[in-house]
């Protein structure tokens, strides 16, 4: 965990679920979450359990979770939480915002957003489950205007799953805060062609003047990222891929190896690690760092709503830099690993996982 003005970060979701349950604790007036998945096992009850007490108690808590992604929520866990004054409610995208059926039961909120008595805020990549205990991720707690961004993304969302305007309306008078000190709230909703995630990540290729790391549980780029990625390694910009050499989506672990042999060609250095690796973002020269819930591929871009920090703050880069060189640590080079065979049977697979991803997204 890193200690600075500004910040703490987390390395696990262990470490992260400890930290947010005991800012849970200290709430006096209000606890707003919104995340992907949240469930009622092992991990997750603990959380419920606090929860419902804090509303017994008189706090207002509002949770907005993802019907997909939180599909084995339980409904005697939602009752019970409902009873209890918690004012629970699952994400789904309004119909009116797209055209077709598709985009509206794949628009997801994948977010991960926990603002405690409207003061402290935290943002990465964690949900809740006991499946994810063990896992490798980035959590940021932080303080400071910033977390009135956190407050009026959070209630565009509780809007858009059926929440009273008028019970965070004074929420949406905050603007996007940008400062140095602060850091900058980057926001992402579903949209057919931009994504503020995506230019970030592309973004970080040409400024960088020595070195870029690249972190996240699923790869797969956009012509624009790999001609960036090209014109960086032309200047002699050293860039690092860590991912996982499983993820807990197989298909997303095939179309990612789909793209090691073009890699291997640019001279980026790809880097395995046998933990399931949750964490997201990108790390540049030690100038900034972005960390969030936006993984780097078409569905987080284009598909999802997300949240992501751009930080500037050099303790809290540092800190980020040096858990993630640890990981890169204890990972085996691409190269390295007897485990990546390129059979006949493999590569087939691969051919059809890109091809299911392709048309899933409406490519070609």
């Amino acid at each position: 965990m890193s200690l600075s003005s500004n910040y703490k970060i987390y390395s696990t979701s262990k470490d992260a679920w400890d930290a947010m349950y005991q800012a849970i604790s200290s709430a006096q007036k209000s606890i707003y979450w919104e995340l992907y998945i949240f469930l009622d096992d092992e991990a997750g009850n603990p959380f419920f359990d606090l929860l419902e007490q804090k509303a017994k108690a008189g706090v207002d808590v509002k949770i907005v979770v993802d019907s997909l992604g939180s599909f084995w929520l339980s409904n005697r866990r939602i009752k019970r939480l409902r009873e209890a004054g918690v004012d629970f409610r699952f994400f789904y995208e309004r119909k009116k915002r797209y055209r077709g059926w598709w985009k509206r039961l794949w628009s997801r909120t994948h977010r991960k957003i926990l603002i405690i008595d409207q003061t402290i805020g935290f943002i990465g990549g964690v949900n809740v489950g006991k499946e994810m205990k063990d896992w490798l991720d980035i959590h940021v707690r932080l303080e400071g205007n910033v977390v009135h961004s956190l407050l009026r993304a959070f209630a565009k969302s509780y809007i858009i799953c059926g929440g009273e305007k008028k019970n965070v309306r004074r929420f949406l008078k905050h603007k996007l805060f940008f400062s140095r000190g602060d850091g900058e709230l980057i926001l992402d909703e579903p949209h057919a062609r931009h994504s503020s995630a995506r230019e970030r990540y592309t973004k970080a290729l040409s400024l960088a003047r020595r070195r870029v790391i690249f972190f996240s549980p699923y790869y797969f780029p956009d012509k624009k990222f790999l001609l960036a990625l090209w014109h960086a390694r032309k200047r002699g910009v050293r860039v690092d891929l860590l991912i996982p050499f499983r993820t807990d989506v197989k298909i997303m672990a095939l179309v990612t190896y789909t793209w090691f042999s073009l890699l291997r060609k640019a001279g980026v250095k790809v880097h395995l690690i046998d933990q399931m690796l949750h964490g997201k973002g990108v790390i540049v020269d030690d100038d900034w760092a972005m960390v969030g819930s936006s993984n780097l591929e078409h569905t987080s871009f284009y598909d999802n709503y997300e949240a992501n920090l751009k930080i500037e703050d050099k303790a809290a880069i540092k800190f980020i830099k040096d858990v993630v060189e640890s990981w890169i640590m204890k990972s085996k080079h691409l190269y390295d690993n007897p485990s990546i065979k390129y059979s006949f049977w493999q590569r087939f697979q691969q051919r059809v996982a890109v091809k299911l991803y392709r048309l899933w997204h409406g490519e070609k």
